[in-house]
């Protein structure tokens, strides 16, 4: 079925090719448009341009007093520090939920551009970048691991190689969205892990880490406790997209 799948996307992609319409709303739009968008959604974007959770990457308001979101103040990460791309509003979901759900892998191309272009303004230097997996019954039934596609585009652009299986999935948790924070904390905890075989590719190195988006950060700490755990110098994060700077009581998926 996954195969099937991947196959009809990239004959779909060949036929009506993606960077001719504005990958969220479908206008048409010449192929020097950046990211494929047109003006109108470029400007509606969250861009993260401004002040920024120092800990984890969250859009943080000009008049709000802290240098850690609400949600990092009562969280202790793992990860040395989080880059994020864009705030997760309504026009952002629809363009993740079309990666995820609705077999429209090529965004994920383009999402690694951008990206690429925050992690150049950002001026991080890293080792090794690792996307994160998807369980292989997920994967199977979607066809591909969206965040594989998003940082592998994000290597060929910048230049870090990338290892695509060094961090696996070993059980298929239940979807994050209807947990609240410490449910989430206690399926992801112990859902990743290292294979032998990837040990020596990541000891001592500077890992990106690299996922559609971020909210808690429930699933980037279980999966910065397995790199440290076999011997990561330390994990950075990069997501495409975060949630809102919202306090605790209101943290819900």
């Amino acid at each position: 079925m996954g195969l099937l799948r991947g196959a009809w996307e990239l004959l779909a992609e060949a036929i009506f090719p993606a960077n001719i319409y504005c990958i969220s709303c479908g206008s048409m739009i010449t192929r020097d448009r950046a990211y494929s968008l047109c003006d109108k959604c470029m400007k509606d974007i969250h861009w993260i341009t401004g002040r920024s959770c120092s800990k984890c990457g969250k859009a943080l308001n000009d008049d709000y007093r802290g240098s850690t979101c609400y949600s990092c103040m009562v969280r202790e990460h793992r990860f040395v520090r989080g880059i994020s791309c864009m705030t997760y509003g309504l026009l952002e979901r629809q363009m993740i939920l079309d990666l995820k759900y609705n077999g429209k892998g090529y965004l994920g191309t383009v999402f690694g551009e951008i990206m690429a272009d925050r992690l150049a303004v950002e001026g991080l230097e890293t080792d090794l970048i690792i996307p994160v997996p998807v369980h292989k019954l997920r994967k199977k039934k979607r066809g591909y691991n969206q965040t594989q596609i998003m940082a592998a585009q994000l290597s060929r652009i910048s230049g870090i190689p990338m290892r695509a299986h060094a961090l696996i999935r070993s059980r298929n948790t239940a979807l994050l969205r209807s947990m609240n924070p410490m449910e989430r904390e206690s399926a992801m905890k112990g859902a990743f892990l290292v294979p032998d075989s990837e040990v020596k590719y990541i000891q001592g190195q500077r890992v990106l880490l690299i996922d559609d988006i971020i909210t808690t950060g429930a699933t980037l700490d279980a999966c910065t406790d397995a790199l440290l755990g076999r011997g990561a110098e330390c994990v950075y994060v990069m997501t495409l997209a975060a949630g809102g700077n919202r306090k605790p009581s209101e943290l819900q998926d």
